[in-house]
């Protein structure tokens, strides 16, 4: 990363960790683990949500697995369909004048962060399994947000060399 790059990472629960922990809390966004989890995370509630939402609890369990099969790429249909949405979105903002100076990629993932949030929310008012679930992204994503406060106003936020 060349010293212009001003990139910083998206997930500040993790960096406040490592700095409580004595390490550099100053990251970049390649952390692989970090984004596969987070994406795992995302995509098993946006699947729960329309699987509760879907699919009867009455039915056969050979027709349950095939429809919680195809459920499965139904959900990458969604989530083009959702990029989509929030696209226009964004374009719908820049328009208004809003969040122009944000990158198209921070508004997309607040948008997408969003929409994961009110799935979690309905999530809470399913099995207690399922209620667990929503609950933990629910924490995660207050934990995140004070995170995130914490490395603003510890100036761990700034990208090396400032």
């Amino acid at each position: 990363m060349n010293k212009t790059d001003k990139r910083q990472f998206y997930f500040s629960l993790l960096r406040v960790i490592a700095m409580l922990r004595g390490g550099d809390a100053r990251r970049a966004e390649s952390n692989g683990f970090e984004a596969w989890l987070v994406g795992l995370t995302i995509y098993s509630i946006h699947y729960l949500f329309f699987a509760t939402l879907f699919i009867p609890s009455n039915l056969e369990p050979w027709l349950t697995a095939l429809l919680l099969v195809a459920l499965a790429f139904w959900i990458w249909l969604f989530w083009l369909l959702l990029l989509y949405i929030n696209s226009l979105i964004i374009k719908v903002l820049h328009v208004c004048g809003l969040f122009r100076a944000i990158p198209t990629r921070r508004v997309q993932s607040v948008l997408w962060g969003i929409s994961t949030t009110a799935m979690a929310c309905w999530l809470l008012k399913s099995s207690p399994t399922l209620r667990e679930l929503g609950a933990i992204w629910l924490v995660a994503v207050a934990m995140n947000l004070v995170s995130a406060m914490v490395l603003v106003f510890n100036h761990a936020a700034r990208s090396p060399g400032e």
